[in-house]
C-alpha cells in the first residue's frame, strides 16, 4: 500500500515519488516525456526534474536510451525498486472468496502476474462486494475485485475507477436459482435468502422475486445450501457454476436473465478514483 515516502527521495519531495509512480506505470520501450514537459506537469524547475532523474537512475531503478531527437526511451526498469522509492512497497487487494474454478483462476493469474512483476503482493479472500468496496473506500487496500454490478451500484458516488475489467464470464459463469427438488420456481409465500454484502445477491434476488408476495431472509451466501434443505428458507440466487455440496437441491434459470447483461458475470478491478498513479502502475 502508499506507505511513507522512502528517506533518499525527501531532498526533491513529490517530484521524486511522482516521477518513480510514473515509470512504474511505464514498459521498457517506452518513450519518456521530456524534461520540460515532466517540469511543467510537475509544476517545478527542469534542473528538479533532472536531479529527480538522476537519483531514480543512480539507484538503479530505471536506465535510458537517449535517441537524440527523438528523446529518451525506458531501456530498463526495476519495478520492485520504483514501487519501494515511491512509497509503493505491497500491493494489497481483496478478491472474492475462491470456491469455484472462476476465482480461484482469477486468484492464480493476479498471483502469477504480480510475481512475474517482481511486485509484492497481498491478495485477501473477503465475502461479499459490499464489504469489499468498503475496505477499498476505506483504505485497508489498494485495488478491489468485484463484478460490474456492483461497480455500478457504487459508482455514482465518483470515488470509486474501474482499472480493468476482464470480461464477461470472468466473475461466475451465471447466477441460476436454487431450490429444493420439489420446487419449480418463486411462488407466493416463499422465504427468499439474500445476502446483504452482496450487491448483485440482493439486486437478482429482487429481479426474479418481482410481483410476488415472498419474505426476503437476510442469510450468508455460504450457508445456502444447509438452510434450503432445512427449510428456513424455499430460494435463493446461486453461481451457477458453484458445486451442489448437498443433494436435494436443484438449479433453475432465472426469469430476469432474459435480456439482462452480463454486468453480475463480469469481473472488474477497482482503486479509489484519487489513485491516478497506482491505477497507471496497474494497467501497466
Amino acid at each position: 500500500m502508499f506507505r511513507g515516502v522512502s528517506p533518499v527521495l525527501h531532498r526533491y519531495g513529490s517530484v521524486a515519488v511522482e516521477l518513480a509512480r510514473r515509470l512504474a506505470a511505464h514498459r521498457v520501450g517506452d518513450r519518456l516525456a521530456s524534461v520540460g514537459e515532466l517540469a511543467a506537469e510537475f509544476g517545478t524547475g527542469r534542473g528538479t526534474v533532472q536531479a529527480a532523474m538522476k537519483l531514480l537512475i543512480d539507484e538503479g531503478a530505471v536506465e535510458l536510451e537517449r535517441r537524440g531527437s527523438l528523446g529518451s526511451y525506458i531501456s530498463r526498469l526495476d519495478y520492485p525498486k520504483l514501487m519501494a522509492l515511491a512509497g509503493l512497497e505491497t500491493v494489497v487487494g481483496v478478491m472474492p472468496v475462491a470456491y469455484s474454478l472462476h476465482f480461484a483462476g482469477l486468484a492464480t493469474g493476479l498471483t502469477r502476474i504480480f510475481a512475474g512483476a517482481g511486485v509484492p503482493l497481498v491478495l485477501a479472500q473477503v465475502r461479499g462486494g459490499r464489504s469489499r468496496i468498503q475496505l477499498l473506500r476505506s483504505g485497508r487496500c489498494d485495488f478491489a475485485i468485484a463484478s460490474r454490478m456492483a461497480f455500478e451500484a457504487e459508482a455514482e458516488a465518483g470515488d470509486l475507477q474501474l482499472v480493468l475489467s476482464f470480461g464477461p464470464g470472468t466473475s461466475v459463469g451465471e447466477h441460476v436459482l436454487l431450490v429444493r427438488e420439489d420446487a419449480n420456481g418463486i411462488t407466493d409465500g416463499m422465504r427468499i435468502g439474500v445476502d446483504p454484502a452482496s450487491h448483485d445477491h440482493m439486486r437478482l434476488a429482487l429481479d426474479e422475486c418481482r410481483g410476488k408476495a415472498v419474505e426476503m431472509v437476510e442469510i450468508s451466501y455460504a450457508q445456502a445450501a444447509s438452510l434450503l434443505l432445512s427449510r428456513q428458507i424455499d430460494a435463493t440466487v446461486w453461481d451457477g457454476g458453484a458445486p451442489l455440496l448437498a443433494p436435494g437441491l436443484k438449479r433453475l434459470p432465472l426469469r430476469s436473465q432474459t435480456g439482462r447483461t452480463a454486468a453480475d458475470t463480469e469481473a472488474v478491478l477497482l482503486t479509489r478514483a484519487r489513485d491516478a498513479s497506482l491505477a497507471a502502475i496497474l494497467r501497466a
